[in-house]
């Protein structure tokens, strides 16, 4: 038997899923948590979603939800769950630096990197040399990138469309090289291709055929650092 509080309980819960919630700025805990486990009205959820589709302040709160409950699983529109997904990733993209090229010829070109290019002394952002028109560099190309520990340099070398070279070097934020005890690996499909202890000039991987790779800088079995490396025919 219900007691006399639960079923007062009830009757307002009741009432207020009919009323629906009020939204003005932003909904409450209540019904962001009421959105989550479908206890909502059609009109009421509809409702929420489209607050949510536009609300960052709702849509990372709702993102700690999903990382309490990671087995949670709900018919939440994609659009919502890609913006979901991308806070909840925000701390991971700290410690990875992306290269996107393509092997032509006689030039590497850029297609995308998160890091800052090399143009003879200057280092400029992947954005800005977009608008300056360049993303081709003859037979070399050097990309900076300040990690949360570390700063990597990352020279990738042309050798025909068929090959490149990889340079990768680690340094600490003042530019001083750091101790030996750094590992630099390249990985291809989940499987470890070569692995050098990191030196004053970088660890070298030579007459790499085009593909997806990634490098990890390890310490004492620590990530430090991670490349994901596209280079393309």
């Amino acid at each position: 038997m219900l007691s006399n509080f639960e079923k007062v309980v009830r009757v307002i819960y009741r009432e207020w899923k009919h009323s629906g919630p009020v939204i003005e700025e932003h909904p409450t805990e209540e019904a962001l948590t009421c959105f989550l486990e479908e206890k909502l009205a059609q009109t009421d959820w509809d409702l929420i979603q489209k607050h949510l589709l536009k609300c960052e302040i709702c849509a990372e709160y709702l993102s700690t939800q999903l990382k309490v409950e990671p087995h949670l699983s709900r018919d939440v529109p994609r659009a919502l769950l890609e913006r979901i997904r991308k806070l909840v990733n925000d701390g991971v993209k700290e410690n990875i630096f992306e290269i996107f090229l393509r092997l032509k010829e006689k030039a590497l070109e850029i297609i995308q990197t998160s890091g800052d290019v090399l143009v003879g002394q200057e280092l400029v952002p992947a954005p800005v040399l977009r608008s300056r028109r360049i993303n081709e560099f003859k037979e070399e190309v050097s990309i900076l990138k300040d990690l949360r520990q570390v700063r990597v340099l990352v020279k990738v070398e042309s050798k025909g469309r068929k090959a490149f070279g990889l340079v990768v070097s680690i340094k600490d934020k003042q530019g001083r090289n750091l101790s030996s005890t750094l590992r630099i690996t390249l990985i291809k499909d989940n499987l470890e291709l070569e692995s050098y202890v990191s030196d004053t000039e970088g660890s070298v991987f030579e007459n790499i055929p085009p593909g997806d790779y990634r490098v990890e800088v390890l310490q004492e079995a620590h990530l430090v650092a991670a490349v994901d490396l596209k280079v393309k025919a």
